[in-house]
């Protein structure tokens, strides 16, 4: 009884210690904040159109979401970590960066001209998200199509609509995010919906269902260039 006693406050000391790095390890996600702005949000994703100001940090954050960000405009931007360590990112438009769930870390934009990204947070859901059709090809791949990333998650693509071009007979298999770089007006032909045309400007990023309704799609006014991220 007397051991256990005087070993009591060893173990309170601990269980003190402890519960103090517990909290310091504790940090507020990314969004929102000041530069972001919510575009769009469902069960599958989050998605952010954020600007880095220059020489301003929005502090220490951790993500709690796998996050993939597609370059708007292009810039500079200091990195650090948790740890302490830092790295100087360069991006252009069009690059992509995954950022892993639980990833903590602090930015600085360092660029005259302020960078901007679409960021989409992926949500940890699994709900069923393909469609088929028999004898009919998924969205990708495509000729023009370039493969950026694709792990358990998602496959990101780099497509751009030229009206020589025409995309044949196919279904959205997989639901998607479709950021566009580049806009222009896509015409899109199906036997259930007829003819449609939709008009894409700069920066719009869009959320599509899956669906088992096949259609050809072709440019129709400029060449619409999107990183298309496919949610599996």
């Amino acid at each position: 009884m007397t051991h256990s006693i005087r070993s009591l406050p060893v173990v309170l000391i601990v269980i003190g210690l402890c519960a103090v790095v517990s909290q310091a390890q504790q940090f507020p996600s990314p969004y929102p904040r000041d530069g972001a702005r919510k575009v769009l949000e469902n069960d599958r994703v989050v998605v952010w159109d954020v600007t880095w100001q220059t020489n301003r940090a929005p502090g220490m954050h951790e993500h709690r979401f796998d996050q993939l960000s597609v370059t708007l405009v292009g810039g500079v931007v200091r990195v650090t970590k948790g740890d302490g360590t830092a790295a100087v990112n360069t991006s252009t438009l069009g690059s992509i960066n995954l950022v892993p769930a639980g990833t903590v870390h602090v930015e600085e934009g360092l660029s005259d001209v302020p960078q901007r990204k679409i960021m989409v947070e992926i949500k940890p859901s699994r709900l069923a998200s393909s469609a088929v059709t028999k004898d009919v090809p998924g969205a990708f791949p495509r000729e023009g199509a370039v493969k950026l990333l694709e792990n358990d998650r998602i496959a990101v693509w780099d497509y751009t609509w030229k009206p020589e071009r025409p995309v044949p007979l196919h279904l959205d298999n997989l639901a998607s995010v479709a950021v566009f770089l580049v806009g222009g007006t896509i015409r899109s032909v199906s036997d259930g919906q007829g003819i449609r045309e939709t008009v894409r400007a700069d920066a719009d990023a869009v959320y599509s269902s899956a669906s088992p309704e096949p259609h050809a799609e072709s440019a129709v006014d400029g060449s619409p260039r999107a990183i298309v991220i496919q949610l599996k």
